[in-house]
C-alpha cells in the first residue's frame, strides 16, 4: 500500500504543478508586461517538482510535504491517507473518534467502501455516520469527497457547514488539549478552503474567513494564503495582506501555491502589483552615482547590478521570494550601493594614509642620536654620560615602538588597499555585518558571465535578523 499511494501522491502533485506551470505560461504569453515574473515563478514550480516531489521516499514524508507545500487540489489525498492510518491521521491533524461510537463504525465502513471505489455504497454509510453524530467532521469530509467522485453537483454547503462546525465542541468525546483542538480545526478549515478554491467559490472563502474562522486559524499560513488567493481572484483589496506577506518573507509560498486562473484579469493586476509594491520600497537607483572609469571592483559590480537589477521585473519579484523581511533585503542593497558609491574615495584615503605612514616611517628611522658637549670635569663627565645614555635609550625605544606601529599600520593599509581588487576590506568604520553583506554581493555578481546570484546573497544568515 505504501508504494502504491506514494506513487499516487507523486503523480497527483506533479499533475497539479504541471497545471499551474501551463497556466502561468499562458498568462505570461498573453500579457508581456508580466512575462518575466511568470517565467520566474514557472522556473520555481519546475524546481519544486524536480527537487521536492520526486524526492519522496515514503508516504509519511509525502504527507508531511503535502501539508508544508500548501498545495490546493490535493485535499482528498490528505484526507484519504490520513483516514486509513492512525499515525498518518495524527500527522495531518484528522479527528480521533472513540471506537465505541456507532457513528465511527459507519464511518469506517464508508471509508473501506471508498477505498474500493464503491462510492454509491460509501455515500450511504457516511450519511448514516453523520446522522448518528452530526459533529463527525471526518464523515462530513468523506461525504463531500464521495459526492465529488460521483461527479454530482458539488455540495458547497457541506464545506460551509464543516467550517462552521469547527467552532463547536466536536472533540467532546476525547481528551483534547487546546493545541490539539487548534491543529484539527486548522486541518478542516484548510481542507474546506482548498476545495472551495478549486470550485472558484472565492466569496464563500472570504465570508468564512471574515466571519467564521477563529483568530488562530486566520494566522495559520495555509489558510491565510488561500484566503489571500481568494481575495485576489475575486478582485478584492489585498494591499495590507501583500505587505504582511512581504514583511514575513512568505511571498514565495504565496506565489508557488497560488491557484492561477487563465483569463482572470485580477491575476494579471496582482502580479503587476506585487512587483510594483517591491519597486516602490527599493532605494532609487538614480540616487547612486558612480565614476565613468571605476577604480574598485565593488564599484564595477555595483554599476552592473544597478543597470540590470532595477530594470528586471523578474529579479525584483525574485527578491521578494527569500524568507527574510523585505526591509532587511532593502537594507542590504542600500549597504552595498552606498559602500560602492564611496569606495573610490575610501580607497584614495587609504592610499593617502599609506603615503603618510610611509613618510612617517622614513622620518622615524632617520632620527639620529643628539650630539652633546664635551667636558674634562670628571664629575660632569660622569653625569653627562648618564644623561647621554638615558637620552639615547629613550630615543631608541621611541624609534622601535613608533617604527613597529607604523610598519604594522602600513602593512594593514596595504592589505586593505589590495583587497579593493578582489573584494572589500573590513575597515574600522564598517560593522562585521555590513562587511559580510558587501562581500556577498561582490562574490555573487559575475560581470563576465552576466549573472547575479540573488539566492546566494539573500539566503545569508545576516539577512535573517
Amino acid at each position: 500500500m505504501s508504494q502504491e499511494h506514494l506513487k499516487s501522491i507523486k503523480s497527483r502533485m506533479g499533475w497539479q504543478v504541471g497545471l499551474q506551470t501551463a497556466t502561468l505560461l499562458a498568462v505570461g504569453s498573453v500579457n508581456n508586461q508580466i512575462k518575466e515574473q511568470t517565467d520566474i515563478i514557472g522556473e520555481k514550480l519546475v524546481s519544486l517538482n524536480d527537487n521536492t516531489i520526486e524526492g519522496f521516499n515514503n508516504v509519511t514524508e509525502a504527507i508531511n510535504s503535502l501539508e508544508a507545500s500548501l498545495m490546493t487540489g490535493l485535499e482528498d489525498i490528505k484526507w484519504f491517507l490520513g483516514s486509513i492510518d492512525d499515525k498518518l491521521g495524527k500527522i495531518i491533524g484528522l479527528i480521533e473518534y472513540s471506537r465505541a461510537t456507532q457513528s465511527t463504525e459507519q464511518f469506517k465502513i464508508g471509508m473501506e467502501l471508498y477505498k474500493q471505489e464503491y462510492y454509491d455504497k460509501a455515500l450511504k454509510h457516511f450519511e448514516e455516520s453523520i446522522d448518528k453524530n452530526p459533529l463527525n467532521l471526518n464523515a462530513k469530509a468523506g461525504l463531500y469527497l464521495v459526492k465529488k467522485q460521483l461527479k454530482t453537483k458539488r455540495e458547497i454547503k457541506i464545506l460551509l457547514d464543516l467550517v462552521k462546525l469547527t467552532d463547536s465542541d466536536f472533540l467532546y468525546h476525547t481528551k483534547a488539549t487546546s493545541d490539539i483542538k487548534e491543529t484539527k480545526t486548522n486541518y478542516f478549515i484548510n481542507f474546506c478552503f482548498g476545495e472551495l478554491l478549486e470550485n472558484k467559490s472565492y466569496n464563500e472563502i472570504i465570508s468564512l474567513y471574515d466571519n467564521e474562522v477563529p483568530s488562530f486559524s486566520k494566522e495559520h499560513l495555509p489558510i491565510k494564503l488561500k484566503y489571500i488567493n481568494a481575495v485576489v481572484l475575486s478582485g478584492g483589496i489585498y494591499n495590507s495582506f501583500l505587505e504582511q506577506v512581504l514583511r514575513e518573507g512568505q511571498l514565495e509560498k504565496l506565489m508557488l501555491f497560488f491557484k492561477y486562473e487563465k483569463g482572470n484579469k485580477h491575476l494579471v493586476k496582482f502580479i503587476e502589483d506585487v512587483t510594483d509594491f517591491i519597486k516602490l520600497r527599493l532605494p532609487k537607483s538614480e540616487s547612486y552615482n558612480f565614476q565613468k572609469a571605476p577604480s574598485t571592483l565593488i564599484e564595477k559590480k555595483a554599476i552592473y547590478f544597478k543597470e540590470v537589477f532595477f530594470k528586471s521585473s523578474g529579479m525584483i519579484m525574485k527578491l521578494g521570494f527569500f524568507e527574510t523581511s523585505l526591509s532587511s533585503k532593502i537594507k542590504a542593497i542600500k549597504t552595498f550601493l552606498e559602500t560602492a558609491q564611496f569606495s573610490s574615495e575610501t580607497r584614495n584615503n587609504i592610499e593617502n594614509l599609506m603615503e603618510t605612514a610611509s613618510k612617517n616611517l622614513e622620518i622615524t628611522n632617520s632620527i639620529e642620536n643628539p650630539k652633546f658637549f664635551k667636558t674634562s670635569n670628571t664629575y660632569l663627565t660622569k653625569a653627562l654620560n648618564q644623561i647621554v645614555k638615558s637620552t639615547n635609550d629613550n630615543i631608541q625605544a621611541y624609534k622601535e615602538k613608533t617604527s613597529k606601529e607604523l610598519s604594522n599600520e602600513l602593512k594593514s593599509l596595504k592589505r586593505a588597499f589590495e583587497e579593493f581588487s578582489t573584494g572589500y576590506p573590513l575597515l574600522e568604520q564598517n560593522s562585521k555585518e555590513s562587511h559580510e553583506i558587501v562581500n556577498a554581493f561582490i562574490d555573487n555578481i559575475d560581470i563576465s558571465k552576466k549573472i547575479i546570484r540573488l539566492e546566494n546573497i539573500f539566503n545569508k544568515e545576516y539577512s535573517k535578523s
